[in-house]
């Protein structure tokens, strides 16, 4: 099965493209994978906190009037509104900007894959197109998905609140709404990674490369199926283990921050606490490349595996065929997967290839003077098949 056996391809892969370790490939790469991956980080969340824990603070209960009216003396209901829609404002913006540029960053990412080179100014300009279009189809996407999920709750709330609903209900609610999720997942995943692709191959929109792409999937589902699994395995283990080596670099990186910043305010003053500011920043970036860096490989390695498994169920799809006749000994076709054939037989075969285009007479079984279709002892060049006494016939006539 092509996606068991890709694994090991994609091993294979992402080492031939990541060594010889270049210091400036891997600098590079580790931005594009800041804005294509989440770090780790992914996945569905649960909010911090337990919700009941302020239902028994006395704090707002026991609040005066006369405290109530100096709060807002001190900070006007207005001004306080209007600081809230601009820090929001910015929150937005900032969002809405690193979710273009990974949107973009996806197809320079798949381009470096594909072109084993990492130029991100290049590949940035001439897919800027393409990532405009695959963010509006995850803005469009979330949407959906959540005007869906939140619909039922909607109407509910609408017929008379949620006071009278059972806990049957709630339950069907929460499998409709895990369902909800996985379906999102799943189409961000294939067409960040399958889609996203064939847009880049045949130049299509996100629509057009998923009717190009669907029927490959419904025609290789098992395929697809058993990818998926083994990258929620994949993607399971080694997000655990990896977050251990980055919490301990993590902390290592920061024991000198943390002394230059101790220097600076006892040294300083304020001065120095303004200092610290901006090496407290310089720490926070350096802790994102660090994580960014250690994440790259990873990272690459499944999207050679993506990239792997769309070219061995759909050559005309396949983006690295270099890349897969490099890692394979049967040139990286993918008919020929599994095939019992050793290396030997191998060349045993590619012998008998060549002894068939042999035309010199020291290589035959029988040369000439001992043709048995012959019907004449002579020597000459003339044609076996040929019942005319002439000789006339010329050499490059023969059928021999």
């Amino acid at each position: 099965m092509d996606a068991i056996d890709d694994l090991s391809d994609a091993l294979e892969t992402t080492r031939n493209f990541l060594t010889p370790v270049s210091p400036g490939l891997w600098l590079k790469l580790a931005i594009v994978v800041f804005f294509v991956s989440s770090l780790g980080m992914g996945g569905p969340t649960v909010p911090g906190g337990d919700v009941g824990t302020f239902a028994d603070e006395p704090t707002f209960e026991e609040e005066t009037p006369s405290e109530v009216e100096e709060f807002e003396e001190e900070f006007p209901v207005e001004d306080l509104l209007i600081l809230l829609l601009v820090v929001g404002g910015i929150i937005l913006f900032l969002w809405l900007l690193y979710a273009i540029i990974s949107a973009v960053m996806q197809f320079v990412f798949i381009e470096s894959l594909r072109s084993t080179e990492v130029h991100v100014r290049r590949y940035f300009k001439a897919n800027l197109g393409n990532g405009l279009r695959l963010f509006l189809f995850r803005v469009g996407l979330f949407l959906v998905v959540g005007i869906l999920g939140t619909a039922p709750a909607a109407v509910i709330w609408l017929q008379g609140g949620f006071d009278t609903i059972s806990g049957a209900i709630v339950a069907v609610y929460a499998l409709y709404g895990i369902g909800l999720f996985l379906v999102y997942s799943l189409a961000r995943r294939f067409t960040d990674e399958f889609v996203a692709p064939v847009m880049l191959l045949e130049d299509r929109g996100v629509l057009g490369g998923w009717r190009r792409f669907w029927s490959t999937l419904t025609g290789n589902w098992t395929e697809y199926l058993v990818y998926l699994v083994l990258v929620w395995i994949l993607s399971l283990a080694i997000t655990i283990g990896v977050w251990f080596v980055i919490l301990f670099g993590a902390f290592a990186l920061l024991i000198p921050f943390a002394i230059v910043i101790f220097l600076l305010v006892l040294a300083a003053g304020e001065i120095g606490a303004i200092l610290s500011v901006l090496v407290g920043i310089v720490a926070f970036l350096t802790i994102l490349l660090f994580v960014a860096l250690v994440w790259t490989p990873i990272a690459t390695y499944f999207q050679y595996y993506a990239l792997l498994l769309l070219g061995d169920t759909n050559a005309d799809l396949d983006l690295i065929p270099e890349q897969r006749a490099a890692v394979r000994a049967d040139g990286g076709e993918p008919a020929e997967r599994g095939s019992a054939w050793d290396d030997d037989a191998r060349d045993d075969h590619d012998r008998l290839d060549r002894d068939e285009g042999r035309t010199s007479d020291d290589d035959r079984e029988w040369d000439d003077d001992s043709d048995p279709w012959s019907d004449t002892d002579e020597t000459d060049d003339s044609d076996p098949w040929d019942d005319s006494d002439e000789s006339g016939g010329r050499d490059d006539d023969r059928g021999w």
